[in-house]
């Protein structure tokens, strides 16, 4: 199972016990971290919806019951009675749900998240492989990897070698390394990230430069001295929506 898999199966189901999703998130500290915040997501948005029914209503039924048996009538079996609490309780979920969308939005973007730095720097963990190529990629290897964050290269801008879509935040994004005259950098534009104003880092043996890139944000890192402002400058200007 990749990484792809995984996250479809546990977006569909975060606490699904299938064993090979199991065994790719003992392995993969990306889709792990993916997997604790959908299950407190999930967590959360259950807690919410969970509207008890009204002492008032709960009463009626034990009322009722208790005047059925004084009377010499036959009650409702314990079966029934639970099915028409439980139905009384539907009611009042029910009536809560046109708010799940906009309550699941307000609890994901208040969900406490590592840095957006720190979290760039822990993806680059886990694709060691992509500083090692040297050799430029085919163009349409680099367009079909854009194309699926709605983007394109202009022709002969920059030059690629190596292009990957990945997850991260629970988004997919564009993953390029692009040579360039003072050494390689990786590229990744974060759709769905904004940022008010630059921001430089320096850790975890990367430094790296977030630019605001409109509804996305530019993350270039380098390992070396490469001039990370020059090659955040060319990849903007080299790419188009």
């Amino acid at each position: 199972m990749n990484c792809d898999d995984a996250r479809f199966a546990l977006e569909a189901d975060p606490s699904g016990d299938d064993a090979a999703l199991a065994a790719h998130v003992m392995q993969c500290p990306d889709c792990a971290v993916h997997r604790r915040e959908l299950r407190e997501l999930d967590r959360r948005v259950r807690a919410a919806l969970e509207v008890p029914v009204p002492d008032t209503t709960r009463a009626r039924f034990d009322a009722a019951d208790l005047a059925a048996r004084e009377d010499n009538v036959v009650a409702l079996p314990a079966r029934a009675l639970a099915r028409v609490r439980r139905l009384a309780g539907g009611l009042a979920l029910a009536a809560s749900v046109a708010g799940v969308a906009v309550l699941a939005g307000l609890l994901w973007a208040g969900f406490p998240r590592d840095s957006l730095a720190a979290d760039v720097v822990a993806h680059m963990a886990h694709e060691p492989d992509a500083w090692s190529t040297t050799a430029p990629l085919a163009a349409p290897e680099v367009a079909r990897v854009l194309a699926a964050s709605g983007l394109r290269l202009r022709p002969g801008a920059i030059e690629v070698t190596y292009a990957s879509t990945c997850w991260f935040r629970a988004r997919r994004v564009p993953h390029l390394v692009v040579r360039t005259a003072t050494g390689p950098v990786t590229v990744m534009v974060l759709t769905g990230e904004r940022l008010a104003a630059g921001e430089r880092f320096d850790e975890g043996g990367f430094r790296g430069v977030l630019v605001p890139a409109g509804a996305a944000t530019l993350a270039v890192l380098a390992r070396d001295e490469a001039d990370l402002d020059a090659a955040a400058a060319r990849t903007l200007a080299a790419l188009e929506t």
